[in-house]
């Protein structure tokens, strides 16, 4: 009698289509380091146009973010460090010396600029590497209490 009050018996729904499978997730350290590459090539080919003293610095910073990137296959980055890392070397660089690239401003004035922001980041990729080799003493800190308890 379900006809009877405009119900009709429920459409047996289609089977669900068979789950894809998952895309293997490449490792943060892969990802990053095919990026900071990219970096060091864009840098290594724009060269002539930037001053020499942001030069030196650029190169500096890539450094100790390769550097920084080695050290996490050892110890695995927590989330907000692998925010950071990969803000600074997908973001902050680039955007900062294609600005530079692109400004029509006066070149005295264009390379001050640049020298300045990118002193402010080779800073903030300092601050990075310090809290990243902070995080893994205190981890050795940490380890070495329980180890001291346990059997100390």
């Amino acid at each position: 009698m379900s006809w009877l009050f405009g119900r009709r018996s429920q459409p047996v729904p289609d089977p669900p289509a068979p789950a894809a499978e998952p895309e293997p997730q490449v490792p943060f350290h892969d990802t990053m380091e095919g990026h900071l590459r990219g970096l060091f090539a864009a840098a290594k080919q724009s060269g002539a146009a930037l001053p020499v003293p942001a030069s030196i610095v650029l190169f500096s910073m890539l450094d100790n973010l390769n550097e920084l990137l080695d050290h996490t296959l050892v110890a695995p980055p927590t989330l907000d460090e692998q925010i950071a890392i990969e803000f600074m070397i997908k973001d902050y660089i680039p955007s900062t010396v294609n600005a530079f690239l692109a400004s029509r401003a006066e070149r005295a004035t264009r390379e001050e600029l640049l020298l300045s922001q990118l002193r402010l980041l080779d800073g903030r990729v300092h601050s990075m590497v310090t809290a990243v080799y902070a995080h893994d003493n205190a981890q050795l800190e940490i380890n070495g209490r329980f180890l001291r308890e346990k059997f100390g």
